[in-house]
């Protein structure tokens, strides 16, 4: 009889997690999540980074093409504006129409974004009339600037001084 009473009450016993052990996970799991956003938050910064320094890239490999072509006399240039030798005009595909402004054979700054494929989360910001930014308005602004993650456009400044590429990570 003893061994019966015995039996039921081993199997009255309710087994479970006590509460230091469901304390434990729960810290366990709290770092694991941190761990995991911060990873997480460091893959949208490189991704941005990565991005910003395609736009550069892109940026100076058309600046290199528009450069050559506009020394190939089978391209069809014009003076950008009459008493200006520091503008020339460019027809990129022949069809009459001088679509690319150069400014000392290298893009304007208005016309970098015309050469360049960008996608829509990109901003556009011109200052003055030598500098474009590209980058992520993260605030929503309408200024990349001041969000820190961008890519600066100065134009040329003379024949022999063309243009430069900044980048600015800061923000991103």
């Amino acid at each position: 009889m003893n061994n019966v009473k015995g039996n039921l009450d081993s199997k009255n016993k309710q087994s479970g997690f006590t509460l230091i052990e469901l304390i434990i996970v729960i810290i366990l799991i709290g770092i694991l999540s941190s761990i995991a956003y911060s990873s997480f938050v460091s893959l949208g910064r490189d991704a941005k980074i990565a991005a910003i320094k395609q736009v550069q890239l892109s940026a100076k490999t058309a600046n290199d093409f528009m450069y050559m072509k506009s020394h190939m006399p089978s391209y069809s240039t014009q003076i950008g504006i009459v008493g200006r030798d520091d503008l020339l005009d460019v027809d990129t595909n022949a069809d009459g129409q001088y679509d690319t402004r150069l400014k000392w054979f290298y893009l304007d700054n208005t016309d970098v974004e015309k050469r360049i494929d960008l996608s829509d989360d990109f901003s556009i910001i011109y200052e003055g009339i030598e500098h474009t930014y590209i980058g992520f308005d993260t605030n929503k602004d309408n200024d990349v600037r001041n969000d820190d993650c961008y890519f600066k456009y100065t134009q040329a400044s003379s024949i022999n001084t063309p243009p430069t590429y900044m980048m600015n990570f800061d923000g991103c």
